[in-house]
């Protein structure tokens, strides 16, 4: 039987969320601007809001929902009230960063170990619930190996682009240089260092950061996905992606994206938000998880900084492979074989 799209809670969730985002980037803008909030080091506050809102929304306002509080009394919870938590304390420490002359190191600090603590008590309460109580809540694990080969294909895509800049010149290699990740490394020693900081952009940073793209995805592939895939999975996963890549404006016209802040920028974002949208969306249908695509998201974020300066860095970033132009058509021929797929034929509710 075909679900009915509640267009209610969508046009809440997006109120909240658009409102919550785009308030935040107009105040850094008005105090200490993009880039210096940037050289904080501080977790993005714009990233947890879509989950923050499709979470205060389910337990405070849906009676109907499964998180909603006064029946929701599983320890599962815990994930959902820690991330409230983590919230708010982030807030803080951003407010602090725009309005005090508190050293960014400490901030930096602080904010990393309270994003990582958060991952902790994810593993701690799964322990604590296991498979079948995560799954009650639509946190479960899903398929775990084929959510390994998604997550491997986002790192060989963005090594292709690389290689691909390099093959038709569209790039420089930056050569050795004289630290890995902010540590001084030198001689036959580089080669090793960068080796396991590309391990640690594979696996560690986004796991050490889930908490931060959990905060997007969440609210994208998971609430929002849920309610417009009942449109049919591909015009429910384009308007998700759609909606993502408007959400992202402030940030690319602020002049800190990849992307231009110009017309022709928005443009190119809203195309590369839309084909990585229904990657990402397909890989929620498929391995049935949320945190497949938190992890490709995290992998996606640490991966293409590292690509850009330790390998391959284009002359232009609109006119070569990765996110520019010819990267997009790359992407443009890897949902069209991934839209050939059977699962797009058929509606998916993760519940």
């Amino acid at each position: 039987m075909t679900q009915r799209v509640q267009f209610k809670r969508v046009f809440l969730f997006l109120t909240l969320t658009f409102g919550l985002t785009w308030g935040l980037e107009l105040l850094v803008a008005l105090t200490i601007k993009q880039k210096a909030y940037l050289e904080t080091g501080l977790h993005p506050l714009g990233m947890f809001f879509p989950a923050l809102s499709a979470l205060l929304l389910q337990i405070f306002v849906f009676k109907d929902s499964p998180l909603y509080f006064r029946t929701h009394k599983e320890a599962t919870r815990w994930v959902f009230y820690s991330f409230f938590l983590l919230s708010i304390l982030t807030s803080i420490l951003t407010l602090l960063a725009l309005t005090t002359p508190i050293r960014a190191l400490i901030l930096q600090g602080v904010g990393g170990i309270l994003v990582t603590l958060w991952t902790f008590v994810v593993f701690y309460i799964y322990g604590k619930c296991g498979a079948e109580g995560f799954q009650r809540v639509g946190l479960q694990i899903g398929n775990k190996n084929l959510g390994v080969r998604f997550i491997a294909g986002v790192v060989l895509f963005l090594l292709s682009q690389a290689a691909l800049n390099w093959l038709f010149g569209l790039g420089r290699f930056p050569g050795i240089l004289d630290n890995v990740g902010g540590v001084p490394v030198t001689g036959s020693l580089y080669p090793f260092a960068l080796f396991g900081f590309f391990l640690i952009s594979v696996v560690g940073t986004p796991l050490s950061g889930l908490a931060t793209v959990f905060g997007e995805e969440y609210g994208w592939r998971g609430f929002l996905h849920n309610e417009l895939v009942k449109l049919g999975p591909r015009p429910g996963v384009f308007l998700v992606s759609l909606i993502w890549g408007v959400w992202h404006f402030p940030i690319i016209l602020s002049g800190i994206h990849t992307y231009p802040a110009t017309a022709t920028g928005l443009c190119l974002g809203v195309i590369f938000f839309v084909l990585t949208g229904f990657a990402f969306g397909y890989a929620v249908m498929k391995t049935d998880s949320i945190w497949v695509v938190c992890f490709m998201h995290g992998v996606l974020n640490s991966i293409y900084p590292f690509v850009l300066t330790y390998l391959m860095r284009p002359y232009d970033k609109v006119f070569s492979f990765g996110l520019g132009i010819y990267g997009l058509v790359c992407l443009v021929a890897v949902v069209l074989v991934i839209m050939r797929d059977p699962v797009w034929r058929y509606q998916t509710n993760r519940g």
